[in-house]
């Protein structure tokens, strides 16, 4: 049986970062990017005379260090995130020591800072773009609170501290706090559309795709079969003399045996396929690169899942209808042939499958009433 569920389904839901994969691609290219940016920088500096003791010091390993990281990331893969904390890392150490050096060395010379302390609020950004909400907002923090640390040393260190360094060491302060709570705000907002987003597209009691977005995932699978011909099926299930269970066990009950029927027939799917709650006591699957002999193979798997065992101590059965996708197809008429499948399988006395090539075989009648479903 599965574990009853929180009265409000979504108020831990956890989404999945649709970001993700462009994040580990981006990386791949980002950190050989960086080694010849840093090797570039080294290179210039060394060529100008202005190589500068942070520049000296860290420029190159930190370049052998981002070349170690993208070997690291091809034999790992898995490790994007730990790439991703110690290149922050990297980053985060040069630039509070250039921090530190600027202060106590160069601010007092000039109006205004270098531009390389320009770059220490890009740190905030990739940290809220490559690692999660909480761990970006952990990481920038503490980055910050070294970087002032740093800087202040440095303004105290420095052979003279005038009004102009004052009032460039307090906007570059104010600068980064406001870049950093605009940041954190961008990415509460973000995770909170992300939310809104599942809810939109999820069924609150059995955590299923609802039908909204499963229309989304049937049009493109139809576009995907159009362009390249390809085959899939869906299958329409309807667990039989569901009102009867809720009439005569209530509809908690009910509820629970729908959100075990949503497990039993997840088990059976391939990664590939989708489940959708369709309606009541309706469920969808979409089942790509599947010909109508694979889908009725499956249907028969889903139809043994559900029977082979009480749920919530209460015997129930599926009627599946079964429709492949042909050439000029829609969705609507390809659902149209499942849906009538379906109630065939009903009206010929439940508890099976039937395929959409059965139906001009089949003289019975096409719907059931909705007391008898």
């Amino acid at each position: 049986m599965l574990p009853r569920r929180n009265l409000d389904p979504y108020a831990t839901i956890e989404v999945a970062d649709p970001l993700e994969g462009l994040r580990i691609r981006l990386t791949i290219w980002l950190l050989p990017l960086g080694a010849v940016a840093a090797l570039a920088a080294w290179g210039l500096s060394v060529l100008a005379g202005k190589l500068s003791l942070p520049d000296q010091l860290l420029l190159l390993p930190m370049a052998l260090g981002f070349l170690l990281l993208e070997v690291y990331l091809w034999r790992n893969p898995h490790g994007i995130r730990l790439v991703w904390q110690v290149a922050l890392g990297m980053i985060a150490v040069y630039q509070i020591f250039s921090l530190y050096y600027e202060a106590a060395y160069k601010l007092h010379q000039r109006d205004g800072i270098t531009p390389a302390a320009l770059w220490f609020p890009m740190v905030y950004l990739m940290a809220f773009n490559l690692l999660s909400r909480k761990q970006a907002l952990r990481f920038s923090l503490t980055y910050l609170a070294l970087g002032l640390l740093a800087g202040a040393i440095g303004l105290v260190s420095s052979p003279s501290l005038n009004v102009s360094s004052a009032n460039t060491a307090l906007q570059f302060t104010l600068s980064n706090i406001a870049y950093l709570s605009l940041l954190y705000l961008f990415a509460y907002l973000r995770r909170h559309y992300a939310q809104m987003h599942q809810m939109a597209h999820t069924d609150a009691l059995t955590s299923l795709t609802n039908r909204r977005a499963m229309q989304i995932k049937l049009d493109n699978e139809l576009d995907r079969a159009r362009r390249y011909n390809r085959p899939f099926a869906v299958l329409l299930a309807d667990l039989d003399h569901f009102k009867r269970v809720n009439d005569t066990y209530g509809h908690p009950v009910g509820d629970q045996v729908l959100r075990e029927a949503s497990g039993r027939l997840l088990q059976h799917l391939r990664e590939s396929d989708s489940l959708a709650r369709w309606g009541g006591e309706e469920f969808l699957i979409l089942a790509p690169e599947t010909d109508l002999q694979q889908a009725h193979r499956l249907a028969q798997r889903l139809l043994e899942a559900i029977r082979e065992a009480p749920m919530s101590g209460v015997h129930v059965t599926l009627s599946l209808g079964v429709a492949c996708y042909r050439q000029g197809d829609t969705i609507a008429a390809l659902l149209s042939r499942a849906d009538e499948a379906m109630y065939r399988a009903k009206a010929a006395g439940r508890n099976r499958v039937v395929l959409e090539e059965q139906l001009e075989d089949v003289i019975i009648p096409a719907h059931t009433t909705p007391d008898t479903q």
